[in-house]
């Protein structure tokens, strides 16, 4: 009987989304996160706006300098804010002066993970993540804030 219960493990009924918010390895001037990020968690089959903002932003070639390519992404960035802002979250956070956060969710198979900051005089800064939120008390989520120069 003892060993028919030691194979059965109740699923956990909240999954704890541990994160930080990192900048990227080559503008890395400190080993600190980044603080005062709002990171939002998604049910990700359930946003196919923002997963679809996402992807055209990730393939706009705005880093060239092209005038035109510059003024979608800035458009795209802002309509994917709005998109954030006004989804339905499973769980939001915003990161301390380490730059780290927890979300706790209900178990869901893919939870999207999107992180965004916006400081006076500077870029825009964001990043996403899809991890699995089944089975688990516990995933850990590193969000790496690269520069995302929009304007």
């Amino acid at each position: 009987m003892f060993g028919l219960l030691s194979l059965v493990h109740p699923l956990p009924e909240k999954t704890l989304l541990d994160g930080s918010a990192q900048p990227c390895a080559d503008v890395k001037e400190t080993t600190s996160g980044v603080p005062s990020v709002h990171v939002y968690a998604f049910n990700a089959k359930k946003i196919p706006a923002i997963r679809k903002s996402l992807f055209v932003l990730d393939s706009l070639d705005w880093e060239s300098g092209d005038p035109d390519a510059m003024r979608a992404a800035a458009r795209e960035y802002d309509r994917l804010l709005s998109r954030v802002r006004a989804a339905r979250t499973v769980g939001y956070a915003t990161s301390n002066g380490n730059g780290d956060f927890e979300i706790m969710v209900t178990p869901i198979d893919s939870v999207l993970v999107f992180g965004e900051a916006k400081w006076p005089g500077e870029p825009f800064y964001y990043s996403s993540k899809v991890v699995g939120a089944i089975g688990q008390e516990e995933v850990r989520v590193v969000l790496l804030m690269c520069n995302q120069q929009l304007l």
